[in-house]
């Protein structure tokens, strides 16, 4: 039967612009202007004779016609996808590109990578980072970090450890052999860092101060910041304590210059793995996704034993 499809570079422009619910995000990925995504979508709805987009202003949202169309036109991207990566062989399989948040990339992932590398060498990892979660469908991400909820049984997400957060002092602002204590910070501040991520709740002083059964919470002066590199030279400078996940406490960069003070954990949220469909079949992936695994419970951050 003969198969009758409108132009594909058209197609693609409604795929990557409803996928994404941008315009420009989606002239971004398919390098092109937004102006030439604009025309391709209206040629294809000139072409079907239906309108795929409501538009106001610079946004668009799906028609019901187009919200019904998206998801059988998505799969199929993603299996042509899928057969033109295995017609080119061995092209990019040494490759895994990865998305993670920047606290993983910096603090876990980047000091190992020296370790990796010496046991793949023929292995390249490309790196993103971004708090955002990356939507893999379509994208060259092979694997994702991310952080959030505990994986759901059943689910193809593979959970690495869960987070904790710990107050954190400079080394310099304590009193030789003198305990780490909070108690010893009453003319310091408190110091807060404001997630970027606002679908995940920070961990809170009053919820350490609870934990450890310290009434005079209300006592401390605060002081807040929306990037940890202002809250890390706040710290250097003696300002006061910040809540710090144990990944950057105990990481290379900050063991020796920062001190988890005596007091409670607070549990966190998990980082898991997920692996795109393109992903999943290629060896280096399943390298890669095995060291961390490996790597996971030996980590100083863990609990694992």
């Amino acid at each position: 039967m003969k198969r009758r499809l409108p132009p594909l570079n058209a197609i693609r422009a409604f795929e990557a612009a409803a996928r994404l619910e941008s315009i420009s995000d989606a002239a971004d990925e398919l390098s092109v202007t937004p102006t030439a995504i604009s025309h391709q979508i209206r040629h294809l709805e000139n072409l079907l004779d239906i309108k795929l987009f409501e538009r106001s202003g610079r946004s668009i949202t799906l028609t019901d016609q187009g919200a019904r169309m998206l998801p059988d036109i998505t799969r199929g991207m993603d299996s042509l996808a899928a057969a033109f990566a295995e017609t080119y062989g061995n092209l990019d399989t040494n490759t895994v590109t990865i998305s993670t948040t920047r606290e993983f990339a910096r603090f876990w992932l980047q000091p190992r990578l020296g370790d990796f590398y010496d046991a793949f060498p023929q292995l390249t990892l490309n790196i993103f980072a971004s708090e955002n979660a990356v939507d893999m469908s379509g994208s060259e991400i092979d694997v994702a970090v991310r952080y959030g909820g505990k994986p759901s049984e059943g689910s193809d997400e593979i959970e690495l450890y869960q987070e904790y957060y710990v107050a954190a002092v400079s080394r310099e602002l304590l009193i030789p052999n003198r305990a780490a204590r909070i108690e010893f910070l009453t003319k310091k501040r408190l110091i807060d860092v404001r997630w970027e991520n606002s679908s995940l709740t920070a961990p809170s002083w009053k919820a350490w101060f609870d934990a450890a059964g310290i009434k005079d919470f209300d006592s401390f002066r605060r002081m807040s910041f929306d990037a940890y590199n202002l809250a890390f030279d706040a710290l250097r400078r003696g300002h006061g304590a910040a809540l710090l996940s144990r990944t950057i406490v105990r990481s290379a960069e900050f063991r020796d210059e920062f001190v988890e003070m005596e007091g409670p954990q607070l549990p966190g949220y998990f980082y898991r793995v997920l692996r795109s469909p393109q992903g999943m079949r290629k060896r280096a992936v399943r390298q890669f996704v095995e060291w961390l695994e490996e790597e996971a419970p030996r980590s100083p951050i863990s609990d694992h034993k």
